[in-house]
């Protein structure tokens, strides 16, 4: 009873905003797209030339399907919107950035729950807010230094829902290097269908932790045409914690692509794959493993304000390189696959009302990994499949 009440609850506000983006004059205030513009043309005029300033929010509701959870509990392998049974703000992102014919700068702020929870296993405070700031210098045509705490390029998924199919992530993208405290040389050709970067620096992301070893990657992007992009990239370097008795070192793949073949579809795929190999220094202990990603997704458009979108997904982790010991159920045979499906309406570009259905399993009920709330006295509503609904709204201006 208490959940139907929740669901009312979420639909009466869909409603009400719903009544709001399509009914502002019977409200007598400006229709939104209005508001926005006037937004847009207040920092042309004020704006120093160069500067962009971007704000976005997005608001979420996670109820779970089957069974009974603690309001308090967090979904495993979330990369948002972690909280069950609560609305709640899963991101405020503040942007900006600067760009003249030299130099460019990027300041990105963000608080809510994602941020706090791909930050969950880093020990510096500082990255539980701020997820880009970096300065960078141009030394020839196309050719560019940047260094400072870099976005990851890092997977077709975006950490903001707004860029993305679904609102929620797949498990494989929440294993993935996200951001890196280092430098970044950059290349793009004059035609702009080649970009090429190599990096070095120190992630700071959920399967690396914080470290003082330095990684390293590179990074080619190939888009041929406006409807299609092709991206390579990868992290190789120790993991280990400085001054542990063993060293850790991964090699880190991921191809994906974009592409829009008709005027209503959109497709994305992505596959990562990943290897270990850990050495103990005081012992003759030697570890090997790896572990593979998937995901493939499309939306249509029904209408220009209306879209349908499924994914699917894997993940694969057989040596728990990534896992490690993320839940109590461990196994040598790892995997978790499934599907999400979702509903969007956009009341105008850069805001949406979204409802998502996600259905994960391990396909072993021996192996429970899902809901797990660990007390004093062992685990609470462990399981082997996981199945849940979605309600998230976002502006971004």
């Amino acid at each position: 009873m208490e959940q139907a009440k929740k669901i009312i609850l979420i639909i009466m506000v869909a409603a009400c905003l719903f009544t709001l983006f399509f009914n502002g004059s019977a409200l007598r205030c400006q229709p939104v797209d209005s508001l926005l513009y006037q937004a847009d043309q207040w920092k042309k005029r004020n704006l120093i030339k160069g500067l962009t300033v971007e704000a976005y929010i997005d608001v979420y509701y996670v109820g779970n399907i089957g069974g009974t959870i603690p309001s308090s509990h967090t979904y495993e392998f979330q990369s948002n919107s972690p909280y069950i049974n609560q609305v709640r703000v899963n991101m405020l992102d503040l942007d900006i950035q600067y760009e003249n014919r030299w130099a460019r700068a990027t300041a990105d702020i963000r608080f809510g729950d994602q941020p706090q929870l791909l930050a969950g296993n880093a020990t510096a405070e500082w990255i539980n807010y701020l997820h880009e700031l970096s300065l960078g210098f141009r030394i020839y045509k196309g050719l560019w230094f940047d260094c400072g705490y870099l976005e990851s390029p890092v997977g077709v998924e975006s950490s903001r829902p707004v860029d993305n199919l679904l609102s929620t992530c797949t498990v494989g993208s929440h294993y993935e290097p996200s951001t890196l405290l280092g430098a970044a040389l950059s290349f793009t050709t004059p035609d702009e269908k080649w970009e090429f970067s190599g990096w070095a620096g120190n992630p700071f992301t959920v399967p690396f932790g914080k470290n003082h070893h330095v990684m390293f990657g590179i990074d080619v992007n190939c888009k041929p045409n406006d409807d299609l992009m092709v991206s390579y990239n990868n992290a190789l370097g120790n993991t280990a914690p400085q001054g542990a008795s063993f060293d850790r070192h991964y090699f880190f793949n991921n191809l994906f692509a974009r592409w829009d073949p008709a005027p209503r579809w959109n497709l994305i795929a992505q596959a990562d794959l990943a290897f270990m190999h850990s050495e103990s220094k005081v012992t003759n202990l030697v570890k090997r493993g790896s572990m593979a990603s998937g995901l493939i997704g499309a939306k249509y458009w029904l209408y220009p304000k209306f879209s349908l979108a499924i994914r699917g997904e894997m993940f694969y982790d057989p040596d728990n390189i990534l896992i490690g010991d993320s839940y109590t159920g461990m196994t040598t045979q790892f995997m978790i696959f499934g599907y999400s499906a979702g509903f969007e309406f956009k009341p105008f570009s850069d805001a949406y009302i979204r409802l998502q259905y996600n259905w994960l399993t391990t396909g072993d009920p021996g192996v429970k990994p899902f809901n797990e709330v660990v007390f004093t006295d062992g685990s609470y509503w462990a399981d082997y499949s996981r199945q849940d609904f979605v309600i998230t709204m976002g502006i971004r201006f």
